[in-house]
């Protein structure tokens, strides 16, 4: 996508604005996005960011209405301006909405002090009512696609057995809002409180467990495993949680990540010690799935293949263990 064309858009919205900046901003690898700086006909400056459609997850109006949704019901999120899909200017279709000043790091000497509030906003997701959003995906069974992810190989197999054990894995309780990719990254701060949460194109209604499994393995990649049984502890101030069907959830994230880790474009050495923490948890979280040793015992598992895998008994409720 060219800047030029993306240019054009901001004079088609904004035809009484002067454009004075525009920033390709870093974000995933799903969706291009900018930030543009104008200047409006009664002088005020205002920053508005573009965001592509990605090609996976909500379509750009299916996020936009939910966007829409959650800035009416007070969930810290940009503020949605427009959404066109007349690829009259770009190629895809794009949201835009107001730029949220602040940062999307956590320092790691502030990282004690975020983690808790970082686990409060994750619960607040869970807590809100699903009444007036728009219709979302479900996301409320980790099989058969977590058989899919698995590692292949013999090293696996007794995680595979376990996870192809189970009884039904569906969940069965009210399915809350999931966030679908909550992480430092997806969350600007500002004086030291969340600003805005970004990026819901993984939005769904269902199991809050699968949302709290891929914010753990997302903050053991950036930080060390203190810090995400800090936040799931946080957590557990807020919602009840099942240590077991986490653990679940935990070899579903963690399997799909190493799976599809090879086309992030990330750095070979980044890539290699992320590969080897979503190996880990399989591991761990197989353990605590199956009650004891499930997990391959330490063979070099980075450089295996990937592929299925699965765990045990009924776990579609949602009690608290």
């Amino acid at each position: 996508m060219r800047a030029e064309d993306v240019a054009s858009v901001f004079a088609l919205q904004f035809p009484e604005a002067e454009l004075r900046g525009l920033e390709r901003l870093k974000g995933g690898v799903s969706a291009e996005v900018y930030r543009a700086d104008l200047r409006m006909p009664d002088g005020a400056g205002q920053s508005v960011v573009f965001r592509a459609a990605g090609k996976s997850g909500l379509g750009g109006a299916q996020e936009y209405d939910l966007l829409a949704a959650l800035h009416v019901a007070g969930v810290p999120t940009p503020r949605p301006i427009c959404f066109d899909d007349s690829r009259s200017r770009v190629e895809a279709p794009y949201v835009l909405m107001a730029f949220v000043d602040g940062a999307p790091e956590i320092p790691p000497e502030r990282a004690d002090e975020r983690i808790p509030l970082m686990a409060q906003a994750l619960a607040a997701i869970h807590e809100l009512p699903t009444v007036s959003l728009p219709p979302l995906p479900p996301r409320v069974d980790p099989l058969p696609e977590l058989l899919a992810f698995l590692p292949a190989g013999a090293a696996w197999q007794s995680v595979r057995d376990l996870c192809g054990s189970l009884g039904v894995t569906k969940f069965s309780g009210a399915p809350v809002l999931l966030h679908g990719d909550f992480w430092p990254q997806n969350l600007i701060w500002r004086d030291g409180r969340i600003a805005a949460i970004l990026d819901w194109e993984d939005a769904a209604l269902g199991d809050p467990l699968s949302d709290l499994a891929s914010a753990l393995l997302e903050l053991k990649y950036l930080f060390e495993d203190r810090l995400a049984h800090r936040f799931e502890a946080a957590y557990r101030r807020h919602l009840p949680v099942d240590a077991r069907r986490l653990a679940l959830w935990q070899i579903y994230v963690a399997a799909a990540a190493q799976h599809f880790m090879g086309a992030w474009g990330l750095e070979p050495s980044r890539e290699d010690r992320m590969r080897r923490t979503a190996l880990r948890q399989i591991r761990e979280a197989a353990e605590i799935l199956g009650g004891g040793a499930a997990g391959p015992e330490q063979p070099d598992i980075a450089a295996q293949e990937k592929c299925g895998g699965a765990p045990e008994p009924p776990l579609g409720s949602s009690e608290t263990h």
